[in-house]
């Protein structure tokens, strides 16, 4: 059974506070309520791979490469940008496969030799390198892989260094600098 303690009689009793509903001023409204993403990096990520990987559909282990690296480039980190992978490396061949569904071909004919199988096959494995690799590469040259560590300690006596503070320099120059008399012909001669 919970025990109730009776609180203390000199205590102070806590604030009261009172809510008012206030009225909008005439002109403004509020947003109506939907999720409104600021940075959507996912969804760019995944069109620039889409985009890239299928812009080069008839290069099918380097189309994935080239969609892989731009989009995991663009996602920035590696979930993403195997999420990102992992929508792309079913849209593109969807979308292949509901285009070439229209044309008058025979599904045989796709790629020849290489089929609609092994097409897939080399477009989802090109697709996760080309992801890992862009994602990987993306810290290495913007930066974020040195902001991200713990900061260093510094261990370093309080004092301040022998001579105390340097002067300071003036604000204007006081030197004047008189450029010398030209050498050779004058010109109009």
């Amino acid at each position: 059974m919970p025990e109730f303690i009776k609180p203390d009689a000199g205590a102070t009793p806590p604030p009261h506070y009172e809510f008012i509903r206030a009225e909008l001023p005439p002109g403004v409204t509020m947003k109506p309520e939907q999720v409104v993403l600021k940075r959507n990096i996912f969804v760019g990520s995944v069109l620039t791979m889409f985009i890239a990987s299928f812009v080069t559909f008839w290069i099918p282990l380097f189309n994935g490469l080239l969609g892989g690296a731009f989009g995991g480039y663009h996602a920035g980190r590696m979930k993403r940008a195997l999420a990102a992978a992992a929508v792309n490396s079913v849209a593109v061949p969807g979308a292949l496969a509901v285009l070439y569904f229209f044309s008058q071909h025979d599904a045989g004919r796709f790629f020849y030799g290489l089929g609609f199988q092994g097409f897939v096959v080399l477009h989802v494995i090109g697709t996760f390198i080309g992801a890992v690799a862009g994602a990987a590469s993306r810290p290495l040259v913007t930066g974020d892989l040195m902001q991200r560590r713990e900061p260093l300690a510094v261990s370093a006596s309080p004092t301040p260094a022998p001579g105390g503070v340097p002067t300071s320099r003036p604000a204007r120059s006081t030197e004047t600098v008189t450029p010398p008399p030209p050498s050779g012909p004058a010109r109009g001669e």
